[in-house]
């Protein structure tokens, strides 16, 4: 395997999340690679669809910005602890999949891997939530490491 020198790791803040950048953590660590954490703003996670379009843009749009913020920073001093170089970068998933903005993330960045966590969904909830991790792993351009939560 050729040396790791950048770790792409999407994170949302579940257990799940949290511990496959424990992993990816340690992999950095042992390798000497960067991190770069990804978070991607879900708007169905907090939009009701009753907001005006002013109250989306004034109040809504920039608390989920916050909260991004603050999650990030989080999971970065997770990193800093254990002297893991790590950078972080917040976008918002508009009307793309998510799979494709981890892929894209991936190539910018020139990852040589990424490291997400998967529920592990099985049966009728796989088929009604769909899998994340599923389809970053058949649109990742690079490996990917699936820590089960």
């Amino acid at each position: 395997m050729a040396p790791l020198h950048q770790l792409l790791v999407p994170v949302d803040g579940s257990q799940t999340s949290i511990k496959a950048l424990r992993a990816a953590i340690e992999l950095a660590h042992l390798s000497g690679a960067r991190l770069r954490l990804l978070y991607v703003i879900d708007e169905l996670d907090y939009v009701n669809g009753f907001e005006t379009a002013r109250a989306y843009y004034e109040q809504t749009l920039p608390f989920m910005r916050t909260e991004g913020e603050r999650l990030l920073a989080q999971m970065r001093s997770l990193a800093s602890v254990k002297g893991v170089a790590c950078d972080s970068v917040l976008l918002e998933s508009g009307t793309g999949r998510l799979c494709d903005t981890v892929a894209e993330q991936a190539m910018q960045v020139h990852a040589d891997m990424i490291v997400l966590g998967s529920h592990g969904r099985r049966g009728l909830d796989r088929v009604l939530m769909g899998s994340d991790a599923e389809q970053i792993v058949r649109q990742a351009p690079v490996a990917v490491l699936v820590v089960k939560g």
